[in-house]
């Protein structure tokens, strides 16, 4: 999207901060757990500033104390970023925690 470098240094070191990630930026993928690999995606959007972020049955894959503790991290993630989220799972627990 041609941002000046030192406002793309400004956005990753923002939503590296946001995501808890910011001690894991030399790591390779293989190195990261399912969380920190689902919080590295969620980075990557951040940093292009979106309006709407969309979710397909994003802890799925985890198991259940991870994704207890992403499910957590997510509500605190859409109040602190502002974003409209649209969060799809078939999970009713799931569901109604995030709502």
């Amino acid at each position: 999207k041609k941002v000046p470098k030192d406002e793309r240094a400004r956005r990753i070191a923002h939503a590296l901060e946001i995501c808890n990630l910011a001690g894991l930026v030399d790591r390779m993928p293989r190195q990261l757990s399912g969380g920190q690999q689902q919080r590295v995606a969620l980075a990557r959007a951040i940093v292009m500033q979106p309006s709407l972020l969309l979710f397909d049955e994003p802890l799925s894959n985890l198991d259940a104390k991870l994704r207890d503790t992403l499910r957590h991290e997510l509500t605190e993630l859409h109040h602190r970023i502002g974003a409209t989220s649209l969060y799809v799972t078939h999970d009713q627990a799931e569901a109604m925690a995030m709502s």
